[in-house]
């Protein structure tokens, strides 16, 4: 377990979704983007909490280890969704010609060039 010091408030959430927090914030920041993200977590009182947090290039976010013998919160629908748009953010999209096949979609482009010398 870890807590995430996080707008003045701590939360104790798994080791995993803590780091991928801190790495998700990190890449987004890097790319002046912003997301959310929501974790199950344990507030300061030990209580059961859903936290919303925003993550942007002015977050400011702290993880640091934890003793204690809480079992981790379940974050893996967030852990699954912070993956995925890690991945969909490190791997450029390209666009790719039309591989035959139905035209009707096509755009027909009728340039009127006369007066332009070739």
């Amino acid at each position: 377990m870890k807590h995430i010091m996080y707008a003045e408030k701590t939360l104790m959430i798994g080791d995993d979704a803590a780091d991928l927090a801190i790495e998700y914030a990190a890449v987004l920041a890097n790319l002046s983007k912003a997301d959310t993200i929501t974790l199950n977590a344990f507030d300061g009182d030990g209580d059961t909490v859903e936290a919303k947090l925003l993550l942007n290039s002015g977050t400011n976010i702290v993880a640091a280890t934890s003793h204690n013998s809480l079992e981790e919160p379940d974050n893996s629908e967030a852990i699954a969704y912070i993956r995925e748009q890690m991945v969909a953010l490190s791997s450029p999209r390209y666009a790719m010609p039309h591989a035959g096949g139905d035209s009707s979609d096509a755009v027909d482009i009728d340039m009127d060039l006369d007066g332009i010398d070739r």
